[in-house]
């Protein structure tokens, strides 16, 4: 598993762990100096104590007495207990540490001269080594020790971890404020040189090119939305005149002349939504409130104009008028390719709309889509059998319910037809998409 952790957290974790490791060192330091030392304290004692003794026994038979009740003298080992004639078997001059039933046991042996048997010194340290007692407490106290360099390092990762944010946060704050309208400039000047200057150099960089970008984007709405709508009504304009001039003997013209104008509405479609897409307008600043029902009515008449040669019939059911914080001719432009679609996909039977309060579905008895096909249809430039256009109209309805909050759900079937389901909440229709 892999965590993400904010760059304030990884400094705190950083020296937090670094004294915890340091303190654990430390105590484990210590607490075999403390073992050492006391050895050595033993050793020393019992090196001191030998020398005294060895005098005294070389020049007298007199009994030796050690000076610590805790320390046996034996002349040879003849009157050795036997666990102590164990413990000497096979060892040399010196300083021997020997173990007896868990205890721990310090044997010095010398020679001394003038006399047959060496000198024996064992030294019991069982009790002026660690007790258990003793061990625990050290153990407390050197774990004490730990815990307290481990929040040491804590409190000062903390206080590191803000003097070393507070710059990165700032420069976070001041992006936060970047619009397309509104871009920020001279980032870095209120930063010290550092690699905090030089992330504010290239946001600065950035937000030139940005700003280059949306000012040639914008340029281009503005000239696409002149260019593109002119012909547009020019075309709309001929039809008209032709519409008035037409006469029984040139009838035949009438399904060219319908194609144009399908034709006609896509394009006014397409450039409606492109340009609202392409100006990126906020979308709590339109002309007046979305009304579902009219607009449907009004997209269902003029494409039963534009597919008058399909016998194909529409109807129109509602439970509700709901009523949309979006713009209208966005709206439209979804309404419109959804039904659109419908129409594409049956070439005889029945659409029906339904519109619910918080959704609405439009279906239909055409030919269906195939359960591969049915993944990618709301994909770009994704055209579906004999399709007309350029597979862009359930791709832009995708991108606009993205914009909008809202979710987007196809059903079908190759032998009963489709139902597309557009919920006003992107949260809505997760658990059963059928009204």
């Amino acid at each position: 598993m892999k965590f993400h952790f904010s760059l304030k957290k990884r400094i705190i974790i950083t020296f937090s762990l670094f004294c915890a490791l340091l303190g654990i060192v430390y105590a484990i330091a210590v607490y075999i100096s403390l073992d050492y030392i006391d050895d050595y304290l033993i050793d020393s004692r019992l090196k001191q104590e030998m020398t005294q003794l060895s005098v005294a026994y070389e020049s007298a038979a007199a009994p030796l007495v050690p000076t610590s009740p805790n320390i046996k003298v034996y002349y040879g080992t003849q009157s050795m207990p036997a666990y102590v004639l164990q413990m000497v078997q096979g060892i040399s001059e010196g300083v021997h540490e020997r173990y007896y039933n868990d205890i721990e046991y310090h044997i010095a042996v010398k020679a001394v001269s003038g006399r047959i048997s060496p000198l024996y010194l064992v030294f019991d340290v069982s009790i002026l080594e660690f007790t258990e007692t003793r061990k625990i407490r050290i153990w407390i106290v050197l774990i004490g020790g730990v815990a307290l360099m481990t929040c040491l390092g804590f409190s000062m990762g903390a206080i590191l971890s803000r003097s070393v944010i507070a710059p990165v946060t700032r420069l976070a704050d001041q992006v936060k404020l970047l619009e397309p309208e509104n871009l920020l400039e001279h980032l870095s000047e209120s930063f010290a040189e550092n690699e905090v200057d030089a992330l504010a150099r290239s946001f600065e960089q950035a937000v030139e090119r940005i700003q280059l970008f949306v000012s040639r984007e914008q340029q281009f709405t503005r000239d696409a939305s002149h260019e593109l709508r002119t012909p547009v009504t020019v075309i709309k304009g001929a039809l008209e005149v032709m519409d008035k001039r037409m006469t029984v003997e040139n009838k035949s013209v009438i399904r060219p002349m319908n194609r144009i104008r399908r034709a006609v509405a896509d394009m006014e479609n397409i450039i409606e939504t492109f340009l609202w897409l392409g100006r990126e307008e906020r979308f709590e600043q339109h002309e007046g409130p979305c009304e579902v029902l009219p607009i449907i009515e009004k997209v269902i008449q003029q494409l039963r104009q534009l597919y008058a040669d399909k016998p194909v019939e529409i109807k129109l059911e509602f439970e509700a008028e709901p009523v949309l914080d979006v713009p209208p001719p966005l709206f439209q432009a979804v309404i419109t390719n959804l039904i659109k679609n419908a129409y594409q996909f049956t070439d005889k039977g029945k659409i029906n709309i339904s519109v619910y309060l918080d959704h609405l579905a439009v279906s239909d008895t055409g030919s269906g889509i195939t359960a591969g096909a049915l993944e990618e249809i709301t994909e770009p430039y994704v055209r579906i059998g004999s399709s007309a256009g350029f597979g862009l109209g359930l791709a832009i309805v995708k991108k606009l319910c993205r914009r909008f909050g809202w979710r987007l759900s196809i059903d079908s079937d190759t032998e009963k037809g489709t139902v597309v389901y557009l919920y006003f909440h992107s949260s809505q229709g997760l658990d059963n998409p059928a009204p």
